[in-house]
């Protein structure tokens, strides 16, 4: 028997009806979608191919991609890089599915999880702020130094997830792994007791890495000829909830810069008000006088940005981004300052007592650099000299005046990034996700991802979606309007409202508009508690996994979400019965980064509508609806309470996009 059959055999006898998963659970019913999955990853493994795969709810991925890239890893002495969008998954794989098959498969297998590096205590950056606390920490900020300092002793792996007292950023910040700090050189020895490299020594005997798609991104540093994998030099990749690959590398290929984020730094270093900060452990007054200085052009640059872009002869401006289409749209103020600060730092090296704080001081030479080159890039534009084509915008967090202003940057094509860097020649990538097609075609997503020459496949739902769930859409409900009129949101509340009874809450309700969630959600607050049903509504300040225990445990509750609940909500069950999308979920299309997309389409030819905006939609769209049927006992309904859908010729690639089921127009 070849090695191929070997695992193909292993395949079966997990899957099969009769097999190890049906021995373990109850009620086990067999899905040849799943089977099928598993068989299809492991002839893209061997013939050293990439692989798309949607994989409807229900499906079973995990195992399915897990199985088979085990027998394979092991087989070839490869490792499997395992990388997920939300921890909810990487949580259920580590606690859940990998103990699960460590116990039941016939071959042995370690796995581990990476988080990023800055959720790690560095022992040694904690041992130098316990030395210089008087001179980096405030009182309070002392006493939370002595409680992680306590904390780790007892700690089994380090990381801030398992704190469970409140800590304050700046003494966290102050202890945490860091690249260039914490290095193979100062905490990289065979005892070592950084939990970092402790983490990353214990990975590299691991056949399964379990990360997260901003980890990856970060880890990943591009194709070299030493190396054939990815993140190491023999292994391969399964991105699941691959739908958000594309916005993560984006996120990393051209990191954003903001006002707090210099000023917050600038402080690390020297804060004149607290009299507090790293140059105090070396003989630098002189460049201690020059920080107050800088943090004024700071502010005068960002105030600049605002005044230019947001306030100047538009007093009546509403919005939080404003595209910048040319060079120098203000003065780089601060450029000369941060190239003084730079040849100053590098010229404290010599007066370093030892490696961990020229290490220390070398970190902020590079963060200070790398602030440097995005303020230049900004002001000059410099990405797009290399014919790229790149967008430009400022950001603001609020319309209140001091609120934080962001520079920003976007590539508009990454295609290119991934088809060089993802989709080698003999390599093998796996994307899998619940939503990749648009009318069950995969054009679209190979497009902007680069993946043309990818291997497609897509799973049929184990669900019975006719019988398990109906879809109401209102006939005459008036049209989304882009100032959301008194006549629009009223008609909108009173629909809500009908639905929610006819559910008797146990309703999800996805908005697209905070302002509106807030203004709806006020006005039904009184008629849902009279008739018993708790609203729930998302607001800053209060996590989404509260918001979502709190749904969970109240079968009657109502919720009302915006964009983060549209996609990773698991609610099965009664809880569940009544999905409410209140928008078709079109981008709005005057974000720079949605406008820049679409010039670039119609540039080239295209029609940025239904090549761009509606396929975006779609995806969307779909991943809203998944949130209602999540087990084959559940039933509800959906509710699509914008009646383009029946109205707009494009309204059909909506209802074409989701399992068949019956659809009863509301008059």
């Amino acid at each position: 028997m070849t090695e191929t059959e070997e695992i193909k055999k292993g395949i079966n006898d997990f899957f099969s009806e009769t097999g190890i998963l049906s021995s373990h659970f109850e009620n086990y019913e067999y899905r040849n979608s799943q089977e099928s999955m598993s068989e299809n990853i492991l002839s893209a493994l061997e013939s050293k191919k990439h692989l798309l795969i949607e994989a409807p709810t229900g499906v079973g991925k995990s195992f399915a991609y897990l199985v088979p890239s085990i027998y394979y890893a092991k087989k070839n002495d490869k490792k499997v890089i395992v990388s997920t969008y939300t921890i909810n998954l990487q949580e259920q794989l580590l606690q859940k599915d990998i103990p699960f098959l460590q116990k039941v498969l016939p071959v042995s297998f370690k796995a581990g999880i990476l988080k990023g590096r800055n959720n790690y205590l560095c022992p040694q950056r904690l041992a130098r702020a316990m030395e210089y606390s008087n001179t980096l920490f405030e009182t309070e900020e002392q006493l939370d130094l002595e409680k992680l300092y306590r904390w780790s002793k007892e700690t089994k792996d380090g990381t801030r997830s398992d704190i469970d007292f409140p800590i304050n950023e700046n003494v966290w910040n102050s202890v945490n792994s860091e690249r260039g700090i914490c290095t193979l050189k100062t905490c990289g020895s065979d005892n070592t007791k950084c939990f970092y490299q402790r983490a990353k020594k214990e990975l590299a005997d691991s056949d399964v890495i379990i990360v997260n798609h901003h980890l990856f991104f970060t880890l990943f540093d591009g194709i070299s000829d030493e190396k054939d994998g990815y993140l190491y030099n023999n292994d391969f990749i399964i991105f699941d909830e691959a739908h958000t690959v594309e916005q993560v590398a984006t996120d990393h290929i051209s990191p954003n810069l903001s006002r707090e984020q210099i000023k917050y730094h600038l402080n690390r270093l020297y804060n004149q008000n607290r009299k507090k900060g790293f140059l105090l452990t070396l003989p630098s007054l002189h460049i201690q006088m020059k920080i107050p200085n800088l943090q004024d052009l700071n502010q005068l640059f960002f105030h600049n940005l605002r005044r230019e872009l947001f306030e100047n002869n538009n007093k009546e401006y509403k919005k939080l981004t404003a595209r910048v289409y040319g060079k120098n749209i203000t003065e780089n103020i601060l450029k000369k300052g941060l190239d003084d600060l730079l040849s100053d730092l590098r010229a404290l090296r010599p007066a370093c007592r030892d490696d961990a704080q020229e290490n220390e001081l070398n970190e902020y030479i590079q963060r200070f650099s790398e602030f440097n080159y995005i303020l230049e890039d900004f002001t000059d534009q410099k990405k797009n000299e290399k014919q790229d084509d790149y967008v430009y915008w400022v950001e603001l967090s609020s319309l209140k005046p001091e609120s934080n202003v962001s520079i920003c940057s976007s590539p508009v094509d990454v295609s290119g990034f991934f088809r060089e860097n993802i989709f080698r020649k003999n390599n093998s990538t796996v994307l899998t996700s619940a939503t990749l097609t648009i009318n069950s075609n995969f054009e679209y997503i190979k497009k902007r991802l680069g993946a043309e020459k990818a291997l497609e496949i897509k799973l049929e739902s184990p669900f019975d979606f006719y019988r398990q769930a109906k879809i109401y859409i209102p006939k005459n409900i008036t049209e989304p309007a882009k100032n959301n009129s008194e006549e629009y949101t009223e008609v909108l509340k009173n629909w809500i409202n009908y639905f929610v009874m006819m559910s008797k809450g146990k309703a999800l309700v996805l908005f697209t508009n905070g302002t509106l969630l807030r203004k709806i959600g006020k006005e039904l607050s009184d008629e849902f508690s009279a008739s018993g049903f708790e609203l729930i509504l998302q607001t800053p300040g209060i996590s989404r996994s509260n918001l979502l225990n709190r749904f969970r445990s109240d079968v009657n509750s109502v919720l009302f979400g915006l964009d983060s609940f549209w996609m990773g909500v698991d609610v099965p069950g009664e809880a569940l019965s009544n999905l409410i999308i209140t928008r078709l979920p079109f981008q709005v299309p005057d974000h720079p980064v949605v406008q820049a997309k679409m010039e670039f389409i119609e540039k080239h030819g295209g029609n940025s509508f239904y090549e761009y905006s509606l396929p975006e939609a779609i995806l969307k769209f779909r991943q809203g609806v998944g949130r209602l049927i999540r087990h084959t006992n559940d039933k509800g309904i959906i509710v699509i309470l914008d009646n383009r859908i029946i109205s707009k010729a494009y309204g059909k690639y909506f209802i074409n996009s989701i399992d068949e089921c019956e659809i009863e127009i509301v008059e």
